[in-house]
């Protein structure tokens, strides 16, 4: 009886949390019914300067630098472009739109041992699962996740190139 408790205090909890963000609700205006974002209309920026050079983003919605905010984000990406070894601190959701892209984890992986994704293929990072990205081809990736969204480099790889 006592554990039935617990668990029923538990999820009481647990869906309390829930109602108390707005995961994956818009904020719409008044007689608003759709958020719609066409890509011709897309606006491409440099990425922060914390991510290599051969990046540019364009924010669909939410904002990925923002506490427990839904956010879905696009990168344009330069062939040749390596992600030394990083990790996140949510899980990664992405979508491979256009070109290719390689994805090993752990720190000591190489470019030999990474699984390769192309136009439509779709993964999840796990967060704080060290992993590696090398761009195959030029490519555009979706990736929508709850922020913030950072990647947070870890040990010494060469910041271009890796192993």
């Amino acid at each position: 009886m006592r554990s039935t408790r617990v668990l029923v205090s538990i999820l009481a909890i647990l869906a309390a949390g829930c109602m108390a963000t707005n995961y994956g609700n818009m904020d719409f205006a008044e007689g608003i019914q759709q958020h719609v974002v066409r890509d011709s209309d897309l606006q491409y920026r440099p990425c922060p300067p914390e991510l290599p050079s051969g990046c540019e983003i364009a924010i669909l919605e939410g904002h990925p630098k923002a506490a427990a905010e839904l956010f879905t984000v696009r990168f344009r990406l330069d062939e040749g472009l390596y992600m030394r070894p990083h990790i996140h601190p949510s899980d990664e959701r992405v979508t491979v739109l256009e070109g290719g892209v390689s994805v090993a984890f752990g720190f000591t992986a190489t470019r030999e041992n990474a699984k390769q994704f192309g136009p439509g293929d779709y993964y999840v990072n796990a967060k704080n699962a060290i992993h590696q990205v090398w761009i195959d081809e030029p490519s555009v990736l979706q990736i929508t996740g709850v922020g913030p969204w950072e990647a947070r480099f870890v040990g010494a790889a060469s910041p271009t190139t890796g192993p």
